[in-house]
This record gives C-alpha cells, sequence and structure tokens, in this order.
C-alpha cells in the first residue's frame, strides 16, 4: 500500500458510495448511475472502501460488511486503524504533529513534503481529521491522533504490507503476461513470452514480448489509478527505455477491485516512445521530475 491509495478519495464520495449501499442500492450499475451524478472519481473511492473491508461484492452486488447503526466516520476511523496497510501511512503522517502548551496539534510541512503526501493530506482534511490554517496544520479531534499513535506495528507486520503491494504489481504482470500469449502465439507459435522480472528484476522492464514483425518488444507494467493513469518511473527503467526507444512499451493497467481479476483490462493503456508521447507531450502528461511521477492531465 502506498500514499496513491489516498489518491482521489475523499469523505464525500466515500459517504456518498457508503449511503447509496446502506439505501438498498446493491446492484454496481444502480450504484455507478445514482453516484456519478453528483459525484467523480467512483473508481478509486469504491477501491478504497472495498479494501478497507467497509463494502463487499459478490456476483455483481454490493453489500456492507456490517449493517449497524453506526455512524459512518466511526466506521471509516476504525476501519483505517484495523486494517495496517493503511494506518501505517496515516499514522505515519500524524506522527509529525506536535503539541504545545494549549494542547494543540499542529504541523508545518516543508513544501516537498506536503507535495509529496498531498493526496492523504487532502483525505484527512475532507474528512475533518485535520484542517488549514495559513499553511499549518492542526488536529481537529485529539481522540483520533491518540488511536494511531497508541497502536503500534510489529516488523513481521509491515513485512507483510510490503508484500500485499508487492503482490498487485506482480498480479497485473500476470495478467499482462497471459494477455501477451494470447497475442503472440496466434501470431507465431513458437515465439515465448517470458516474464524477465521474476528473474531479473534489474532489467528494466517486466515481459519480453512479440510484436506483429515477430521483432521483441520490451514491457514494463504498471498498476495505476483510473482517472489519471499515475505512475513512477525508476531512473533504471527510464534508462532501458530510451535504449529500446519505440520497442520499450509501457502498459498502464488500472486497478478495479470490482472486477474477479482486480483490474480493468479493456482500459489498459499501451504507450512506446515514451520521450514522444509522455514527456514531450505536456498536453497530455504530467512529468514531476523527482523519482519520474508521471500522470494523465483531466
Amino acid at each position: 500500500m502506498s500514499l496513491e491509495s489516498f489518491e482521489n478519495v475523499n469523505y464525500k464520495n466515500l459517504f456518498a458510495i457508503y449511503g447509496l449501499v446502506k439505501d438498498g442500492n446493491k446492484n454496481m450499475s444502480d450504484v455507478k448511475l445514482n453516484y456519478s451524478r453528483y459525484n467523480k472519481y467512483l473508481q478509486e473511492n469504491l477501491n478504497f472502501l472495498i479494501e478497507l473491508g467497509i463494502v463487499k461484492i459478490q456476483n455483481e452486488k454490493l453489500y456492507l460488511k456490517d449493517n449497524k447503526e453506526e455512524d459512518f466516520k466511526e466506521i471509516l476511523i476504525n476501519s483505517l486503524v484495523d486494517k495496517n496497510s493503511f494506518f501505517v501511512l496515516v499514522k505515519e503522517y500524524l506522527q509529525n504533529f506536535i503539541v504545545d502548551e494549549k494542547e494543540i496539534h499542529s504541523f508545518e510541512p516543508d513544501t516537498n513534503y506536503n507535495f509529496k503526501t498531498s493526496d492523504l493530506r487532502n483525505f484527512l482534511i475532507s474528512a475533518n481529521f485535520i484542517k488549514n490554517d495559513q499553511n499549518k496544520y492542526y488536529v481537529v479531534e485529539k481522540k483520533i491522533l491518540e488511536l494511531f499513535r497508541n497502536k503500534k506495528i510489529s516488523p513481521e507486520e509491515l513485512k507483510k504490507i510490503i508484500n500485499a503491494k508487492e503482490k498487485i504489481g506482480l498480479a497485473a504482470e500476470e495478467i499482462v503476461l497471459q494477455e501477451e500469449t494470447k497475442k503472440v502465439q496466434k501470431i507465431n507459435k513458437s515465439l515465448i513470452v517470458d516474464h524477465v522480472a521474476l528473474k531479473d528484476v534489474s532489467a528494466g522492464y517486466d515481459i519480453l514480448s512479440f510484436n506483429q514483425k515477430e521483432e521483441k518488444i520490451f514491457i514494463e507494467v504498471k498498476a495505476v489509478s483510473s482517472s489519471n493513469f499515475k505512475f513512477y518511473l525508476s531512473s533504471n527503467e527510464y534508462n532501458t527505455a530510451k535504449i529500446y526507444n519505440k520497442k520499450y512499451f509501457l502498459y498502464l493497467l488500472p486497478i478495479d477491485l470490482t472486477n474477479p481479476q482486480k483490474f480493468n483490462y479493456n482500459n489498459i493503456l499501451m504507450i512506446n516512445d515514451i520521450n514522444n508521447k509522455i514527456f514531450n507531450n505536456e498536453k497530455e502528461w504530467v512529468v514531476e521530475n523527482e523519482n519520474y511521477s508521471i500522470f494523465k492531465k483531466n
């Protein structure tokens, strides 16, 4: 789990989905229709609720984990504390707040940290967990801060969180591997698609495949948000892309936890020649220099 888990997620949107399901809107199609009338970013907010376990999906129908008459904010807080992968991120951020003599907890981040944590920060503000006043942030409810500070995470639990994040990336690679194998088998049954990342993490790409001319292509797979396809490109991946040029592809696969495969392959973006199509394409993409954080413009 990473800070991108909070991207385009806010309390209003989460509550809208929760309310629709609670009011009897079980079918995915009904939820999508009613939600989209007043809200944006359905997939990210629904993924968030499913990942937290607040909403469950079965046979295209949505259900609440618990139908107790409990305040949604309480459910959200308790779920964030219980789900270690989310808890670690929130706790790490809240640890920055320092108490003064008036028992007020505040934090004034530098520009770089404020930008890096903007998705999480905006989520916390939307839920009224913290508030902003002239570039300084304040804890709204002390009991929420204490909930996160009092719970501890063991090294073993942290390893589980890291492994779970790696599994998401691996699952995306496996789906692309399957689809590329189907494609290549139709071109030439003797050609073998190779999952290179399982043998060499330094290769700068994940999958070796072939195009219609039976030429090798080099594929880097990224599991991304469905709204802006945000991803990170390492310096090694960027250098590898320059070496293979038009034969290097980025496969950006949107995460969709309502899908049995957990991804929406129908909406995958396949991009080659990334210098021209991404780095020199300011109309469609935003490239942040540090670590090459990249996302599509809305």
